[in-house]
């Protein structure tokens, strides 16, 4: 859908280094995954560029524990008119959802649109790395504006300890997502003062990042904004939204409901109807399958 309006490039993740590896920098394209995920919870536009600008910054998180065989999962809980946006990552792939996709908010005064109010400046910035051994690792900081951008640089600063640079954005209006990406620049232990000044002046470059992906390639950027860093590129990789829900993970969402609501469930005769927050997908419980698991907590068929 709209695919004539979209630049040809993949949506996918960049990633390279600075003079050596005083800085590293990942950047993301996900304009059509922003697109997907709005026509899948038919979003306002707001909504739209709010998930727009998660996107990319998810992807490139994924990207920093992806060589540890890691889960990722952010969520966005602000005091907005969106409610919470969360966001999961494995390999590449993603996963996003947010709690009022329909809601809208009035633009600013300059016409753009206010990501700020809908996803709100009070609240909390959630990163849970589960790496399949040990307990998940969680980290929180506080919001800054709702703006996104500076929500998680101001993470990866204080909870990781790691100086970051991080802009975002989404170029989209009626419905149709036009570019969608981001880019995050984090200090190495090393990194000069010199570096971090240089590099603290490219910021205006960043702005409008989704304006300036909209027509260009990631490394063509990359290469020229970065020209006289040594940009040393290790590699480009393809980003996907596709959800990992299954009828079994369905199955055990419901026996996680207890026997009174199963016991109620069964005595309404009807087929219990689940639908994943992420994709959407409803699937659908006969009783048979609802008594099994009353009568021996068995897996459904």
């Amino acid at each position: 859908m709209h695919n004539e309006l979209i630049y040809p490039d993949p949506d996918s993740l960049l990633r390279f280094i600075l003079r050596g590896g005083e800085a590293r920098v990942l950047m993301a394209r996900t304009t059509r995954m922003a697109q997907e995920a709005a026509d899948i919870h038919q979003a306002s536009d707001t909504a739209t560029a709010a998930l727009g600008r998660v996107l990319p910054v998810c992807a490139m998180m994924g990207g920093l524990i992806k060589e540890e065989a890691g889960r990722l999962t952010v969520t966005i809980a602000g005091d907005g008119a969106g409610g919470r946006i969360t966001c999961g990552v494995q390999d590449n792939r993603l996963k996003i959802t947010v709690e009022y996709p329909q809601a809208e908010v009035p633009p600013k005064p300059d016409g753009r649109l206010d990501v700020g109010a809908y996803v709100g400046s009070r609240g909390q910035l959630v990163v849970v790395k589960d790496y399949d051994k040990g307990e998940p690792f969680t980290s929180i900081s506080h919001l800054v504006s709702g703006e996104l951008g500076e929500d998680f640089a101001q993470y990866f600063t204080v909870s990781e300890q790691v100086p970051s640079l991080v802009a975002l954005g989404c170029l989209n209006r009626d419905g149709v997502v036009l570019s969608s990406g981001g880019i995050l620049i984090q200090a190495m232990p090393g990194c000069s003062e010199s570096t971090i000044s240089q590099l603290e002046l490219r910021i205006p470059f960043f702005a409008n990042i989704s304006r300036e992906i909209y027509d260009r390639g990631l490394k063509e950027l990359a290469s020229l904004w970065f020209a006289d860093f040594d940009p040393e590129f290790l590699g480009e990789e393809s980003l996907f939204l596709q959800c990992d829900c299954s009828r079994d993970k369905m199955c055990r969402a419901l026996a996680a409901l207890g026997r009174d609501t199963l016991l109620d469930m069964a005595g309404s005769g009807e087929p219990a109807v689940l639908t994943c927050h992420f994709c959407r997908e409803q699937r659908t419980f006969d009783q048979t399958e609802i008594r099994a698991l009353i009568e021996e907590g068995s897996p459904c068929l």
